[in-house]
C-alpha cells in the first residue's frame, strides 16, 4: 500500500478522479478552477469551487483574524474570477481547537463578510467540527451565461500570455492574507470576448501557466524582463499565492485588449510571453524551465 506522503498531492488527484461521477448538466469537470453546470432553461451556467486553509500551512497562529477570514474566502472568489462568474453563495465549514477565543472566529467572520460584501456573495451557512488546529473550508458557487466560461483548455498557438498584476514575495509581503481576487477583472475580461483561456495564479507562474500548457496542448515561451514582479524572476516564477489572472489571446486582438483595459481600471495588463507548438514545454528567455511545483504531501 502507498501512502500519501510517498505518492504526492498530484498523483493522488490522479488516482481519485477516476472514482468521480459524470452527468449530463456537467459541463466542465475536474482539473480547472472551477467546476461548470449547466442550468438548462435558464440561460445561465453556475460555476462550483471549494478550498481550504489550515493553520500552520496557509496561515500562522496568532495571525490577525481579519486577515485570515479574508485569505479564507478570497481563495474562492479567485477561483471564481477565473472562470469569469459572478459570485453568489458561500458555505463555511470550521475546525477549531475547543480553546480558540470565540471571539478570533468572530472577527474572522468579519473578515470574510467584508470581502463578499464586495463583490455581492453571501455566506449562508456551513458547520463547526473540533480538530488539533485552525482550519477554514469554504465552498462557493458562481454565476454566468451558458457557455462562457473562460478555461485553461482554451489556449492556441501563438496566443499572447498576460498577466492582471506584479507577482512574487507574496508571502513575505503579507500579499497572500490581503489580496483583493480579480473578480471584476474576470466578468470584464470574459465579456470582452477576446479572451481564448484564463486561470488564477495561486501556485505560482511557473507551475500554474504548465497547467494552461497541458489542458491546451501547447508550449510556452516568456520574457523574464516583462514579468511584472515585486521581487525576483525567481520569486515571480515560484513563489505563488499570488491570486493575479493569467490568460491568453491571439496576437490581433492583444492591443485592443490592453486598451480596452487601461481604459477599464486604470492599469497596464502586460504581455509576458507567447503560446508555441513545443507542447508541454516552458521556455524563459530561451531556456527551458525546470519544474518546482509545491505538493501537499510532500517534503
Amino acid at each position: 500500500m502507498s501512502t500519501l506522503g510517498e505518492i504526492g498531492e498530484h498523483e493522488t488527484i490522479k488516482r481519485i478522479l477516476p472514482m468521480l461521477g459524470t452527468h449530463a448538466d456537467l459541463a466542465v469537470g475536474p482539473g480547472d478552477d472551477c467546476a461548470v453546470c449547466r442550468m438548462a432553461g435558464t440561460g445561465n451556467d453556475q460555476v462550483f469551487t471549494t478550498d481550504p486553509i489550515i493553520e500552520g500551512v496557509h496561515f500562522q497562529s496568532l495571525e490577525k483574524p481579519e486577515r485570515v477570514g479574508n485569505k479564507a474566502v478570497g481563495r474562492v472568489l479567485s477561483d471564481i474570477a477565473a472562470m469569469g462568474a459572478q459570485p453568489q453563495w458561500i458555505l463555511v465549514n470550521v475546525v477549531a481547537p475547543p480553546e480558540l477565543d470565540f471571539q478570533y472566529l468572530e472577527k474572522i467572520y468579519q473578515g470574510m463578510n467584508a470581502l463578499c460584501a464586495t463583490f455581492g456573495a453571501i455566506i449562508i451557512g456551513g458547520d463547526v467540527a473540533k480538530g488539533p488546529v485552525l482550519e477554514l473550508h469554504v465552498f462557493g458557487t458562481g454565476l454566468q451565461p451558458a457557455g462562457t466560461a473562460l478555461l485553461r483548455s482554451g489556449g492556441e498557438i501563438g496566443d499572447s500570455v498576460l498577466v492582471t498584476g506584479p507577482l512574487g514575495n507574496s508571502l513575505a509581503s503579507g500579499h497572500h492574507l490581503d489580496f483583493v481576487p480579480r473578480v471584476e477583472e474576470g466578468i470584464f475580461l470574459r465579456e470582452t470576448g477576446l479572451v481564448h483561456s484564463m486561470m488564477d495564479l495561486s501556485d505560482g507562474l511557473a507551475t500554474d501557466l504548465r497547467h494552461i500548457l497541458k489542458q491546451s496542448g501547447v508550449g510556452a515561451t516568456l520574457k523574464s524582463s516583462a514579468i511584472p514582479r515585486l521581487g525576483t524572476v525567481e520569486q515571480a516564477l515560484f513563489d505563488g499565492e499570488d491570486f493575479e489572472l493569467l490568460l491568453t489571446a491571439s496576437p490581433e486582438n492583444t492591443v485592443k485588449l490592453q486598451q480596452d483595459w487601461g481604459t477599464r481600471f486604470g492599469s497596464e495588463l502586460p504581455v509576458i510571453g507567447t503560446l508555441t507548438s513545443a507542447r508541454g514545454e516552458l521556455e524563459v528567455d530561451g531556456r527551458e524551465l525546470a519544474s518546482k511545483a509545491f505538493e501537499h504531501f510532500s517534503s
